[in-house]
């Protein structure tokens, strides 16, 4: 076959395809079992890409599979499991793809549940489909003038494909794929050099590619909200190179949230920051699911309902603590849960001294009986009192933290699996409507907009544990453990949402957001009362932020206070809720759910006023809350006080941020008095 290299610089070519065997049996030379199929979960996991090298018209071609050189971001996005590059003939979905330490692609798929995927699954089981195939486009090749090796140094991939016949991609690049075609770059070495371009760890600190990614997030694009001009920093990354990864991130983001195609292209034409898609894909998740929405951006490892079952954090922390302790086999235990720390820390790109925590464990817990003694001292056999575990709420780690917060009990709306920064577009100001006489011009006006913006900030708590409790294994003391890190953490997020400061780290809370209605009982503060209730709710719909959704939220005190206003008859104005007793939400006033926290302030001082109380009042709806996902625990059993009494000090941490859409749906009144 006659050899045409590619000139030096950008040329045209469509999406490309590969071919592997799908390997039934055990590969010894892979880097996890391959192409058995777990009919419980329905999933099969596969090798799909290799640094092979394939003959093609124009060179012999190979896909760098270093870190950094594969793009596996649109794949893990959702993306198809199809037969025979059919888009319309889909087989499953692709849950998790990997470059692995062998330097091989792989990926686990699950097959659909209806006729084609039952299909699908019974023909890999019983060896009928063995070829696997995979369509990806490739953004820049490394050659040398001297051979005609062209590697693939930024690729990404589109689809996964069982086969009956692989293409020929000796035929030609761009008749093996479908699509249009798109730019390659082809990078060669100035001809006095025979060196060629390393492929480097995209997360190694001091390197180009990272440099290129730090100035990347660092680049201001101007946006249909507004915005600025780039900075001179940015000037210095390709701008081909940014729109084509801002391009692919959409596509992906849009196809894997059911994203009208006339919304994604006009978040392409408009030239949207991807911080901006993200916000407005956001948007229409929550509307969609009403109040909760995800990027799946899950640093969560794929695990099993049997693995998650059997994972430990008490068995995980154990071994974290006896590593710093000097024990050479301090994990030997908890080889199952060092694996998922692992992992969680290659997909979020953090480290840890300790452990990293999967968000979507299990939390079922059964009643226990455990016998203590009556003295200073612990008997598990002596007589005594009973401990019967508390029942804990089925779901993950991130839904019982979130079943602890009063805000979001009240409707604050949830955004998890983020990635990178959001800005939610929001909308400061309607356009104005003019009458005009026949042949007046009529004025422009357009409304304006400005955004809600959502970046990681970082939480954390520290417990006590016991060496005890640490060597437990039941499940139920298992549970216990967590849920007591969870309700610190429950609680940080609740004050931060009433009253973070956006200072130190925070994130700012609706007391501090401008445009908040602010209400003053008096100039030393003043005994609450009905007319300063509605001087609040009379705020909110005066501000046009009314809705179905609003409440109060306050302290016992003020609510001891409210129970005991009557009106000019006598009778109460409070209205019980037998049953918002039991979910901190015990009644209603002039009309409206009263919830109750001691989140809420109290304490608070104006002139000659102490021991003031606040209220909020409002659409709790307009909270957003915005995790990350990445839970942290580290144990410290040299802790001040703990070491001496043989406990251990655990410090947890979670990422997340707080948004406000509309401060105008909030009063806030810091200086009620109480009886």
């Amino acid at each position: 076959m006659t050899k045409q290299k590619l000139d030096t610089g950008t040329v045209k070519m469509r999406p490309l395809q590969r071919f592997m065997r799908l390997a039934v049996d055990a590969d010894p030379d892979a880097e996890v079992p391959v192409g058995i199929v777990d009919e419980a979960t329905r999933t099969t996991t596969f090798s799909f890409s290799s640094e092979a090298e394939v003959d093609t018209w124009y060179g012999t071609e190979v896909l760098s599979h270093t870190p950094g050189s594969a793009d596996l971001q649109r794949i893990n996005s959702g993306g198809p499991l199809l037969f025979n590059h059919n888009l319309d003939d889909i087989l499953g979905v692709v849950e998790k793809a990997w470059i692995g330490a062998d330097k091989r692609g792989y990926c686990t798929v699950r097959f659909g549940k209806d006729e084609r995927g039952d299909w699908a699954m019974k023909q890999v089981q019983d060896r009928i489909l063995q070829s696997v195939s995979f369509m990806y486009r490739i953004n820049v090749y490394e050659t040398d003038n001297n051979t005609d090796v062209y590697t693939a140094t930024d690729w990404d991939v589109y689809e996964i494909s069982l086969v009956t016949v692989p293409a020929d991609t000796s035929i030609g690049v761009g008749r093996s794929g479908k699509g249009d075609e798109l730019d390659v770059e082809v990078r060669r070495p100035q001809a006095s050099s025979t060196t060629t371009t390393p492929a480097v760890a995209d997360n190694e600190e001091g390197t180009e590619m990272f440099k290129a990614k730090k100035r990347l997030m660092n680049a201001v694009i101007e946006t249909a909200v507004g915005g600025s001009a780039a900075t001179p920093a940015a000037a210095q990354v390709d701008p081909a190179v940014i729109e084509a990864a801002r391009t692919a991130e959409i596509e992906a983001m849009c196809k894997h949230h059911k994203i009208a195609d006339e919304t994604r292209n006009l978040l392409i034409t408009l030239k949207q920051p991807i911080e901006a898609c993200r916000g407005i894909v956001l948007n229409e998740v929550l509307a969609r699911n009403k109040g909760k929405a995800s990027l799946g951006g899950d640093n969560n490892p794929d695990l099993t309902e049997k693995e998650k079952a059997k994972y430990s954090m008490l068995r995980a922390i154990n071994a974290a603590m006896r590593q710093r302790e000097g024990v050479t086999d301090a994990w030997k235990e908890a080889g199952f849960e060092r694996e998922v720390s692992m992992d969680i820390a290659k997909r979020s790109g953090k480290q840890t001294a300790g452990i990293f925590m999967p968000t979507n464990v299990a939390f079922a817990a059964r009643a226990a009986d455990y016998s203590f003694g009556t003295g200073a001292g612990l008997s598990p056999t002596s007589g005594g009192s009973s401990l019967v575990a508390t029942d804990l709420l089925a779901g993950s780690f991130i839904e019982l933290l979130r079943n602890k917060t009063r805000c979001l009990q009240l409707g604050a709306q949830i955004l998890s699996g983020l990635v990178g920064n959001v800005d939610i577009p929001r909308q400061k100001a309607a356009g104005s409507t003019y009458w005009v006489g026949e042949g007046q011009t009529l004025n422009q006006t357009g409304a304006s907009f400005d955004k809600v913006s959502l970046s990681q900030k970082h939480i954390g708590a520290l417990s006590i544990i016991t060496r005890n409790m640490l060597m437990q294994s039941t499940p139920d003391v298992e549970m216990l453990a967590r849920a007591d890190l969870l309700a610190q953490i429950a609680l940080g997020i609740d004050a931060a949402v009433l009253y973070g400061t956006g200072t130190a780290g925070q994130p700012l809370g609706v007391s501090n957001q401008a445009g908040v209605n602010s209400i003053v009982c008096g100039p030393n503060g003043a005994l609450i009362t009905i007319d300063n209730l509605i001087d609040m709710e009379t705020a909110v719909a005066l501000a046009n932020a009314d809705s179905e959704t609003m409440a109060y939220l306050t302290n016992a005190a003020v609510v001891g206070t409210l129970k005991k206003i009557k009106s000019g008859t006598g009778q109460y104005l409070w209205t019980n809720s037998p049953l918002g007793q039991r979910t901190g939400t015990p009644g209603e006033i002039n009309g409206y759910l009263v919830a109750r926290t001691n989140q809420a302030r109290r304490g608070l001082t104006k002139g000659t006023g102490t021991n003031l109380s606040e209220i909020y009042f409002g659409d709790w709806s307009q909270v957003i809350i915005g995790e990350w996902g990445v839970i942290e625990i580290l144990p410290n059993p040299y802790a001040a006080g703990s070491y001496e009494q043989g406990a251990v000090e655990l410090r947890v941490m979670q990422s997340l941020d707080i948004g406000v859409r509309h401060p105008q749906a909030f009063s806030v009144c810091s200086d009620a008095q109480t009886q």
